[in-house]
């Protein structure tokens, strides 16, 4: 195997040089890892040392091995967790759980009303008959029959909306559950960030330059004190660009719109930097020929290569070497260096400021080089290329005597957007982890950036810098992997409260522990994750999140939904879309239960007055399963709410409908109930009826009656479906005109019940008649009534 080739199979390393993997798929984390084969006999190693196997899924980013195969397919490690994550059992969502309740609950409720009904119905003179038909449609009319459907539509738009915005749903409920999320554990590397290492900052001799971009698109500004300079002025700015792009074996490459690096990250971060000096990828080099390399080894912290300038036409070459590597090795090998006026000794007092330098970044989790070189004379280029002992004496001299040039700091920085999305979570009540395996100090670092820890960064620079170290000293936002198996579930919960937001350190085992004790907690999580050891996690989570970019085929399986940008903003409107959903949901249930309630409150009230039934079965499922429809339908598709993601998440444990919701839905179906009563005691009275008078339920007076107590009904639903658009808001201040889809359902609704009314074929079969001007008299004032009253209501709630 050699650099740039995918592991096929998990094996023992037999023979390796210089041997990186890239383990991301179990890690990740991107950053290359040594191994190197090893004598288990000698230094009595365990047979399944990491440092001396590779694993299936990993990738060769520097250095050759040959290798003994242990396991292939399901027996590799990777096969090992794909198949741990199947035994994770899954679970069933917020809203299945409340929609099984409401189901139970509305089974007793039509049973109890179709007894009632029946009872009742012996005092309005039915026969059994009739009074069966009419209990069991009063029981049906209790039922929302369309809630799967409208819940259907709101799913599926809802999924096709968050397709606009990167977001990949496999699973239609997990949509919902979406608005329930008030935990958000997340991954740094690749979601945070983009898990693309950039340049940052270049210190040049007493000059500090930043570097903006983003990832590897090779475009950024240079700038000095915060103001854009044109680097080609800054002088010796292009050959510490020149060491870095040409001491180097990554390749930078084009994919669509997209940049990719092939080889080692950090020196592909190199490449780019180079790049946005220069567009041109020969502009650095040009005019030189590479003669020799000193590859990169972990015992000497440095690289180097050798190059050959020759004047066009004549026989003079100049031959140098360039060297980059760890500041703390190249300080000692540069008695001089390089400034604007020209090069000079390096004093050890201005390498103590220059070390001080490189500690300050690296304790801001800065990733950082040193770039150096020196020229050499007379030598022979076939002395340098072959293995023989001057050869090696040769490439020993190349990095020593350097001239110092400077250092680039790079890391990999947070997206653009995700600090905007982060404010926009703790702002609505959402709690973010960063749950990582990179250092304390990395993990830190990033959270500072984006908002996720406060912005104390001197202080806590101060002590680490005086404790020492690359992973950090403890503090009150991080817990790493060691301090975590020391707590118990119900520690790591009140260290949770108490402002922790960062893991560190972290192994995939840790992380499923984390979601196992939050979920116990009560907790709606949405967990990311992108390798293969994340997919129990993501199994385990409310809302397991896969990357669709750089996330396994293992960790997309095991996900309920994708991010195809791999961006977690795009989880944030993952959650406002079904903040959304869930708000619609419940406005279609209440709209229903609403005007259930309306129907069997007039059946009610029939009963109590003694008077005849004032809409007959076949009517009411009429509006059930007819003008209510496409009502039903529009609301699913309502647009989010003014202020949606500034309110708290939806309590797992709330009910679809409360004590609040249910008082409304009772008073405002009383108000559509007497304008019901009103409406059909009008017309019959109009029509000589007296109360305690038997009538013929086929009369002409009856049949038009019932139909007026019908239009009240279905229009007092119409103002009834403008004010369940929100609990709280006018609808004035939404506008009337938000959602065409509910006008058009208005006009749909209406225009049934006027052809029930005036169609002979629906007259026959639905028992209705065209009423007169005086029943549209009251119908008009009983859906005022309901919008007038519903708006008084929402405006002293105000």
């Amino acid at each position: 195997m050699t650099s740039g080739d995918n592991v096929p199979a998990d094996g023992y390393i037999i023979e390796s040089y210089n041997l990186h993997t890239n383990s991301f798929v179990f890690t990740g984390e991107s950053k290359p890892e040594r191994k190197e084969a090893k004598n288990i006999a000698e230094e009595n190693l365990p047979i399944a040392d990491i440092e001396n196997m590779i694993f299936a899924g990993e990738q060769v980013t520097m250095g050759e091995a040959k290798a003994v195969v242990t396991g292939t397919g399901m027996k590799t490690e990777l096969g090992k967790i794909a198949k741990l994550a199947t035994e994770v059992a899954d679970e069933l969502t917020p809203l299945q759980k409340k929609m099984r309740t409401l189901g139970k609950d509305v089974s007793i409720l039509a049973i109890a009303i179709a007894a009632l009904v029946l009872l009742a119905g012996g005092f309005q003179h039915l026969s059994w008959y009739q009074n069966f038909l009419f209990a069991l449609a009063i029981a049906v009319s209790v039922v929302p029959e369309g809630l799967p459907a409208a819940m259907s539509v709101a799913l599926s738009l809802g999924m096709r909306r968050l397709l606009k915005n990167n977001v990949l749903v496999k699973k239609l409920i997990a949509v919902e559950t979406l608005g329930s999320v008030n935990v958000i554990c997340t991954d740094k590397t690749g979601t945070i960030t983009k898990n693309e290492l950039m340049v940052t900052k270049i210190i040049l001799d007493d000059k500090e330059i930043e570097i903006s971009g983003e990832g590897y698109n090779p475009v950024g500004k240079f700038l000095v004190d915060n103001k854009p300079v044109n680097p080609q002025e800054i002088k010796n700015l292009d050959l510490i660009l020149k060491i870095g792009a040409l001491c180097n074996d990554a390749n930078l490459t084009r994919e669509g719109e997209n940049y990719k690096i092939i080889g080692d990250p950090t020196e592909g971060a190199l490449i780019v930097a180079a790049r946005k000096y220069s567009s041109d990828e020969k502009f650095f080099g040009a005019g030189e020929m590479k003669i020799g390399e000193n590859p990169f080894e972990s015992e000497r912290m440095r690289m180097s290569v050798m190059y050959e300038r020759c004047e066009v036409g004549s026989e003079k070459c100049e031959r140098f070497s360039y060297v980059k590597g760890s500041p703390d090795v190249l300080l000692g090998l540069s008695p001089k260096k390089l400034t604007r006026e020209g090069i000079v000794p390096f004093s050890e007092e201005e390498k103590k400021e220059t070390k001080k330098i490189y500690d300050e970044m690296s304790a801001r989790a800065l990733r950082v080089l040193a770039f150096a070189y020196r020229p050499f004379d007379n030598v022979d280029k076939k002395n340098y290329q072959n293995k023989s002992a001057a050869a090696k004496a040769l490439a020993d001299k190349s990095e020593r005597e350097l001239i110092w040039v400077g250092m680039m700091a790079m890391i990999d920085p947070p997206r653009v957007d995700v600090a905007k999305a982060i404010e926009e979570c703790q702002r609505s009540g959402i709690k973010v982890i960063m749950i990582t395996g990179d250092y304390e100090v990395t993990a830190e670092a990033i959270a500072e950036k984006v908002g996720l820890i406060s912005h104390n960064m001197p202080a806590r620079l101060a002590s680490r810098l005086e404790a020492g170290g690359e992973h950090g000293t403890h503090n009150s936002f991080v817990i790493n992997g060691k301090d975590l198996n020391l707590l118990k579930g119900n520690e790591i919960i009140t260290r949770i409260k108490q402002g922790v937001n960062v893991f560190a350190r972290i192994t995939p085992e840790q992380k499923l522990r984390i979601a196992g004790v939050l979920k116990k907690s009560g907790a709606v999580i949405a967990m990311t994750g992108d390798g293969v050891n994340d997919a129990p996690a993501l199994k385990k989570a409310d809302i397991g999140v896969a990357m669709g970019k750089i996330g396994t085929d293992v960790s997309k399986e095991a996900s309920d939904m994708i991010l195809l940008d791999d961006n977690f903003a795009s989880i944030v409107s993952g959650i406002r879309e079904g903040r959304t959903i869930y708000q619609n949901i419940r406005k279609f249930i209440y709209y229903v239960l609403s005007s259930n309630a309306s129907e069997f409150l007039t059946v009610i009230f029939g009963t109590l007055l003694l008077i005849p039934a004032p809409i007959t079965a076949v009517q009411i499922l009429a509006i059930d399963l007819g003008t209510d429809v496409f009502p039903s339908l529009a609301l699913g598709v309502e647009p989010a709410e003014t202020g949606n993601m500034k309110r708290k998440p939806f309590n797992p444990k709330e009910r679809l409908i409360g004590s609040f919701g249910f008082g409304r839905l009772v008073y405002v179906g009383l108000i559509m109930a007497t304008g019901a009563i009103i409406a059909f005691l009008w017309s019959m009275k109009r029509g000589g009826w007296y109360f305690g008078e038997r009538i013929d339920f086929s009369s002409a007076l009856y049949i038009k009656s019932t139909a007026a107590t019908y239009a009240v009904l279905s229009m007092t639903q119409m103002a009834n479906l403008m004010q369940a658009r929100s609990e709280k808001l006018s609808v004035f201040k939404i506008g009337f005109f938000t959602n065409l889809w509910l006008i058009g359902s208005i006009f749909i609704s209406v225009g049934m019940l006027l052809a029930f009314m005036h169609v002979p074929f629906f007259q026959k079969y639905l028992h209705m008649a065209p009423i007169d001007g005086w029943d549209w008299l009251v119908v008009a004032g009983a859906t005022l009534a309901v919008f007038i009253f519903e708006e008084a209501r929402k405006a002293e709630k105000a």
